[in-house]
């Protein structure tokens, strides 16, 4: 007579050591629950029940792992659980088990690729705001050529945009010695004294 424990249990598959597809040396630790539904049949025809299940989650994990590259196993952990998981819950239906949850708790790459992949991290983010400079001025010099394209049939326009102008120099400026009127301001600034200067 054996006494089976129909509760949830958890199961652990610690520090595997697996190759990505692209050769990069991965460790995993992967974690599941399962749940016995027909002692009978999982004890006779298994035995040992929690070694076989622990063995399948271990093999799946290295065939799923092995079977994809290291970019896309960091983007989605999930589609990795959901392949070991369609995998095992398979195969452990025959023996009256089932699998209620599978979850890669670690990936663990070796200090080399970390720096590596940091590097990689640092040039992409690198680029994106180099790009995002780059369409800024683009959007700058479209603003200004527009701009111009207006101040170039409208006098007025033309006029009120040498005031800005002239508003922005002179709030940098100590004294203005001005000759001829508003005239003399746009056309003829005789003398300028920086701040400061004698």
């Amino acid at each position: 007579m054996q006494l089976v424990d129909l509760r949830l249990q958890a199961v652990e598959v610690s520090g595997q050591e697996i190759l990505t597809k692209d050769r990069v040396s991965l460790r995993i630790n992967l974690s599941a629950s399962y749940r016995v539904l027909d002692p009978e049949k999982a004890v006779l025809k298994l035995g040992k029940y929690a070694e076989f299940i622990y063995r399948e989650l271990q093999l799946r994990l290295r065939e799923v792992v092995g079977t994809q590259s290291l970019d896309v196993l960091l983007e989605d952990k999930d589609s990795l659980n959901l392949g070991i998981a369609r995998d095992v819950r398979e195969k452990l239906a025959q023996y009256g088990i089932e699998i209620a949850t599978v979850g890669v708790k670690d990936i663990i790459l070796p200090g080399d690729m970390k720096q590596i992949l940091n590097q990689v991290v640092e040039a992409q983010k690198e680029s994106e705001a180099n790009l995002i400079k780059r369409r800024e001025e683009t959007q700058a010099m479209r603003s200004l050529h527009n701009t111009a394209k207006m101040m170039e049939n409208n006098r007025v326009l033309m006029r009120l945009k040498e005031l800005e102008a002239l508003e922005r120099v002179t709030a940098r400026i100590d004294k203005i010695y001005v000759y001829g009127g508003l005239e003399g301001v746009l056309n003829n600034l005789v003398k300028l004294k920086p701040s400061g200067s004698s």
